[in-house]
């Protein structure tokens, strides 16, 4: 199917056009030969059968006409998807930083309202995201961010109905244009495109694998942990809030490493994870870009391996002093790690309602889906994602004398009795995996 459709050219658009027009006049068809199309018009049975053969498609024996035009139709999108979709040009920091002592002032003069929210959080009022924001307004969101961990607007958006989804909301276009306020000023985007997605800056998440892609980060993460610069800044926005639960879980990393005791704080700041897509390397402890202020850092569904500064490296021994972790040490941490940030007072399961953009702090919170969010019976929920370039790189500190990245496809290198190495896109499995949701 894919071969023949390759070697016609047909690309959903023209597909699309040949299915609406020209009249279809000349044509007998009994009504009961007829297909629907996505547009909600006919076709008869003969206009169909010169489709599939003008493209050169044989549908599957037995299958009946309307499911061939449907399966014809989705794959013909499928291939044309990268051609059509629309990449968002970078732009370039144009944020400008403030301080903390400037942010209310500032977000005074735009007429935005700040609702501190508990634990983390706040939501801001009177600002409308589908049109361009001020760089001195976007600097005072980012230092509330860092403080904060997020931003939530509430009711954002037009009447709209793109991908045939009606509801109010941002469009492809104007959720990258704002994700573009924030941070480096691009798009960092490393995912797949599901079939309806508008835009390729856009990753789409549904609970209805017909629009979007389902069973993503059931366990707390950072996205993009998988570069050395790991995203900045992530906007979440819903396009279909779901009737039942569908919620996303936020937890402050800040307040997760303040509630952790001296000697483990110490013990952790002497750590770091090697993720499993990739090998790249990131501290456990690291101190906020913006704020200053320690951080915990860990994502429990891509991590290939912890490892430990327990000694001073030796002169040509470069991994001399380095300890890595085994299983039971890896599994009791992953599990600490998840209750910790379960705690009320550290997260909070954000419960969408139509029209909300979230903005996260990549670096201050992690943030999980909750379980309703996969499961069809909560109603169609449908998330638009976009994700920012980092700042600069997230590297462990310089005194831990630990490389930047490790080839993970290659053999451990630590000689640590039972000492976890794991390559790929799902990480360490820990706990009781198999009763979560396929991992990020």
């Amino acid at each position: 199917l894919f071969r023949s459709l390759k070697r016609r050219a047909v690309g959903f658009l023209a597909l699309r056009a040949w299915c609406v027009g020209p009249a279809m006049s000349g044509y007998a068809a009994s009504v009961a030969s007829l297909v629907v199309t996505p547009d909600g018009q006919t076709l008869p049975s003969a206009r169909v059968h010169a489709l599939f053969t003008d493209v050169g498609f044989v549908p599957p024996p037995g299958m009946p006409l309307q499911d061939a035009f449907d399966l014809l139709l989705a794959s013909a999108r499928r291939q044309s998807q990268q051609q059509v979709l629309r990449c968002t040009p970078p732009r370039g920091r144009t944020a400008i930083s403030c301080g903390r002592e400037d942010v209310d002032k500032i977000m005074a003069e735009f007429g935005a309202q700040v609702v501190y929210m508990k634990p983390l959080g706040v939501e801001v009022k009177g600002v409308d995201t589908t049109g361009e924001l001020n760089p001195r307004l976007v600097g005072a969101l980012e230092s509330l961010m860092a403080d904060h961990g997020l931003v939530l607007f509430r009711k954002q958006g037009t009447p709209q109905r793109e991908m045939g989804i009606s509801g109010t909301y941002l469009t492809g276009e104007q959720q990258c244009q704002l994700s573009l306020a924030f941070g480096a000023g691009s798009l960092h985007s490393t995912h797949g495109n599901h079939a309806e997605c508008p835009n390729r800056d856009i990753f789409r998440l549904s609970n209805n694998p017909e629009h979007g892609f389902n069973e993503v980060g059931p366990e707390w993460h950072n996205d993009g942990s998988f570069e050395r610069n790991v995203f900045g800044y992530v906007v979440y926005h819903i396009i279909k809030a779901p009737e039942g639960p569908g919620h996303t879980a936020f937890a402050h990393l800040g307040k997760a490493y303040d509630a952790l005791p001296p000697e483990q704080q110490q013990h952790l700041s002497r750590c770091a994870s090697i993720n499993s897509n990739g090998g790249v390397v990131h501290p456990l402890v690291h101190e906020h870009q913006i704020s200053g202020r320690k951080s915990l850092y860990l994502h429990t569904g891509m991590t290939g391996s912890i490892i430990e500064r327990v000694a001073e490296p030796k002169p040509g021994e470069k991994l001399s002093g380095i300890k890595a972790w085994n299983h039971a040490e890896m599994d009791k941490f992953f599990a600490d790690f998840t209750e910790l940030l379960d705690r009320s007072d550290i997260s909070y399961s954000h419960n969408w309602q139509q029209g909300d953009v979230v903005v996260i702090d990549n670096l201050a919170v992690a943030h999980k889906a909750m379980p309703g969010a996969h499961k069809a019976s909560s109603g169609l929920r449908i998330l638009h994602r976009t994700t920012c370039s980092g700042l600069g790189p997230l590297d462990p500190a310089p005194e831990l004398a630990f490389p930047n990245r490790f080839d993970t496809k290659g053999p451990c290198p630590f000689d640590d009795d039972g000492a976890v190495w794991q390559e790929g896109y799902v990480g360490f499995r820990w706990g009781d995996y198999k009763s979560r949701s396929v991992p990020h």
